[in-house]
């Protein structure tokens, strides 16, 4: 460890020799670092009382405990050349470790093996909101805000029924571009909402202005890759894609979901269950909504002619 001998002659005696004596060993985990640091976060709490002053670095303007204790972890980021912030995200994960093993015993684990604080905190930091969000109680239904809105609009094929290349046939009412973009959408979303946007491979360009009129910023694409290929146009058919946008700043808990889907086909224009797994996984809310939905859905509140919720 690379101490800061200019801070470190300030603090008692006895934690002073622990503390040199501790920083010969070079294999420190960063869970054993974290446990040094606690132990000096105690001591020195434990020199200053309720209004009274400690001639410790960093402590000299503090008259209250409640000052001494903000400014506590940036003279210990100082004994170890680091910032405060770094002694407080380190804590953080350990002590989310400690309390509740199973959920964030492998951030501890991961810290461990790299030797890194950041990537393992901004997880514990992702996992913990999310969980919060959860935890909010659900929007009105039909009325939000949602978190997460999935919307499958019926895009107008009619325009394209001419094309001898045109496979398909159009098994609901449909609706033109304006009435979609003109749907209001941003009445129903959270300042930090999270849109789902299915489109068919004529409309991909079309879509994006969806986004910009309903008020989201694209980005990325998620492909459904069928088990079976269906009828198309110029080719056949075998995937879907659905736009992930956003507004706000929304919370993803990311852990192994790709850009790829991989589903069986259901009834026509029906999305696999793989996808509503994805979307609860991946985006936390404590409710969600699904526009144009053809089926109810627990922890969803839907809207379309075929839902039957």
């Amino acid at each position: 460890m690379d101490l800061s001998v200019d801070t470190l002659r300030r603090l008692p005696l006895a934690l002073r020799i622990e503390i040199e004596e501790n920083a010969q060993r070079k294999d420190l985990t960063q869970s054993e670092l974290a446990e040094q640091q606690e132990h000096i976060l105690a001591a020195l709490r434990g020199q200053t009382q309720q209004g009274r002053r400690t001639d410790l670095e960093g402590f000299t303007s503090a008259k209250t405990f409640a000052q001494v204790e903000a400014r506590a972890t940036d003279v210990v980021g100082r004994i170890f050349g680091e910032s405060g912030r770094q002694v407080e995200k380190r804590l953080a994960v350990v002590k989310a470790a400690r309390e509740e093993p199973e959920k964030f015993s492998k951030l501890l684990a991961d810290m461990d093996r790299s030797g890194r604080i950041e990537a393992p905190y901004r997880r514990l930091r992702v996992m913990q909101q999310a969980e919060a969000i959860r935890r909010e109680p659900p929007p009105l239904p039909k009325r939000g805000p949602y978190r997460v809105i999935v919307a499958d609009p019926p895009w107008p094929y009619e325009v394209r029924m001419e094309d001898p290349s045109h496979r398909g046939v159009q098994p609901y009412p449909s609706m033109s571009l304006a009435q979609i973009c003109a749907m209001p959408i941003e009445s129903i979303s959270h300042d930090d909402c999270i849109l789902w946007l299915w489109t068919i491979n004529a409309y991909m360009r079309e879509a994006f202005d969806v986004l910009d009129a309903w008020g989201f910023t694209y980005k990325t694409i998620l492909t459904w890759a069928k088990d079976r290929m269906g009828r198309g146009d110029w080719l056949r058919g075998q995937t879907e894609h659905c736009l992930m946008a956003v507004r706000g700043n929304p919370v993803v808990h990311l852990t192994d979901q790709t850009t790829l889907l991989h589903g069986k086909v259901r009834r026509h224009s029906e999305k696999p269950e793989e996808f509503y797994a994805f979307v609860e996984k991946l985006c936390p809310a404590p409710r969600y909504a699904e526009l144009f939905a053809r089926q109810a859905r627990p922890g969803w509140d839907g809207h379309g002619d075929q839902y039957g919720g």
